[in-house]
């Protein structure tokens, strides 16, 4: 059983086009030297590092630095090795972009495909699952800094989009399924919209063990002379007895014509979030702070000036809501987007949590409240009645203090918890990171990495036509004749 790279114009159990198996080919051979390039510096700057760890061991061991020497000499050799081979695999990327540009050029294109109908017996086949694959987590986090000047957005969403794609090197060599390109529109988008101080990158990239195939792998006969037929014109198989038992008793040839089908899928997938943390800086004009301010200072006065005559105490609920609406200001200091593929994560708005510190005044503040008002009123014997009515709107105030600032203050967070109380905020984010995890952990979800192809000979086309149609041999039935 052959594989193959997976490609958006592939479709687990449809007959793949040859000539797609030859221009993946093409591409996979004009990649190599630039993956054994990177192999051989990867492998290089392992044993560096290798060599580090043992020289710094060998230091806190206290063996004498002079029988060090030759150690130290073989790591700076190993590190004009690591030099060489960065250059090297600079000069085989870019020859391997050219021949794969020149490649794709000289290819038909593959977002609109057309092919044959699938020879496969869907209704006696299951995609069943098996552990032909391996579990693989790749995670890392990064923090990109926008500088003020010499940083434009573009420059911002490159460098962020070619950490995203370098994340994809190791599993996924001939298709990115967009997500480069993804991530550089959404990060000059937020670049443009917003003034951003610099992203935090979380990137994970996970292959799944668990890989779909079709078993029992049952072909239509018919579908499958047609499917034939389709594919290779100058060699087609005619459905009279006597064809039929010549193409099945044939000897299979090691390069003879072949149907490919693919027949399994293995699967991964990847999780990019961005969290964008954006510049708080808030500039206001001399004019409109003053109009602010005294419109303000209109709205309090006059409510004061009615409590007092009221019996009441302080500023009112609607007058306080009225200020606060005036003054208030709200904005978001950070902002999430996430790429995710192979998987739908769940996305939880969180509850903001208000508290408060304290809902009455203190016992000493209260005591000296009472005492001012008891002497108030014992001082009011042989007051005239405009005086014994002040004395009673102080204490009328005083009876109000507390249950004026217990019911202004539960009102305002009961209106809080209603208006403001859902956000998508970083914690959001991490959630449908922590949820993304679990379900890799599953098992059941993934985009294709690889497909698993099936061989399918003239031979095997004319023994199934066989199985079908003439069971007991060549006499007697009459054969099917594809229209």
């Amino acid at each position: 059983m052959a594989s193959i790279p997976a490609d958006t114009g592939l479709v687990l159990g449809n007959v793949v086009d040859r000539q797609r198996i030859k221009n993946l080919m093409a591409i996979a051979e004009a990649q190599k030297p630039q993956v054994d390039a990177n192999d051989r510096l990867n492998d290089l700057m392992q044993s560096n590092h290798k060599l580090k760890m043992i020289f710094n061991t060998m230091v806190q061991q206290e063996v004498d630095i002079e029988t060090l020497a030759e150690l130290d000499k073989e790591k700076e050799l190993l590190k004009d090795e690591m030099a060489g081979a960065a250059v090297e695999l600079a000069e085989a990327t870019i020859k391997a972009e050219l021949d794969i540009f020149t490649l794709k050029q000289s290819q038909q294109q593959t977002t609109i495909t057309m092919n044959v109908e699938s020879p496969i017996d869907y209704t006696n086949i299951a995609i069943k699952r098996f552990e032909l694959s391996f579990d693989s987590f790749k995670f890392d986090v990064q923090y990109f800094r926008k500088e003020d000047v010499d940083d434009s957005s573009n420059a911002h969403a490159s460098a962020i989009s070619s950490f995203v794609a370098s994340q994809d090197s190791d599993w996924k060599r001939t298709k990115d399924y967009g997500k480069s390109d993804s991530t550089h529109s959404s990060v000059v988008e937020q670049s443009q919209n917003h003034d951003i101080e610099g992203t935090i990158v979380i990137t994970a990239n996970c292959t799944h063990k668990m890989a779909d195939v079709l078993a029992p792998f049952v072909l239509d006969a018919r579908k499958a002379i047609d499917a034939w037929n389709y594919t290779y014109e100058d060699d087609a198989i005619d459905t009279d007895a006597a064809s039929v038992f010549e193409a099945a008793t044939t000897p299979v040839k090691q390069d003879e014509n072949k149907i490919h089908l693919l027949s399994g899928v293995t699967k991964g997938s990847s999780f990019v979030g961005y969290v964008h943390i954006l510049r708080s800086e808030k500039t206001q004009s001399s004019q409109r702070a003053s109009s602010t301010a005294s419109a303000v200072r209109a709205s309090i006065q006059s409510n004061l000036w009615y409590r007092n005559l009221s019996g009441g105490f302080g500023v009112s609920a609607s007058s306080a809501s009225t200020a606060s609406s005036l003054l208030s200001s709200s904005q978001i200091s950070n902002q999430v987007n996430l790429i995710v593929q192979g998987c739908i994560p769940s996305i939880v708005a969180n509850d903001v949590p208000f508290t408060i510190k304290r809902l009455a005044p203190t016992p000493e503040a209260v005591m000296g409240q009472l005492a001012a008002v008891q002497g108030a009123s014992n001082d009011s014997v042989n007051q005239s009645p405009a005086a014994s009515a002040a004395n009673v709107r102080k204490q009328n105030q005083f009876t109000q203090l507390n249950s004026a600032h217990t019911e202004t203050t539960i009102e305002k967070i009961a209106k809080e918890n209603t208006e403001q109380n859902k956000v998508i905020d970083t914690n959001s984010m991490m959630n449908a990171f922590t949820d993304y995890v679990n379900k890799c952990r599953e098992g059941n979800c993934g985009i294709p990495i690889n497909y698993f192809l099936k061989e399918i000979s003239k031979a095997d086309v004319a023994k199934c036509y066989i199985r079908k149609f003439y069971p007991m041999g060549a006499s007697g039935l009459s054969s099917w004749k594809g229209a």
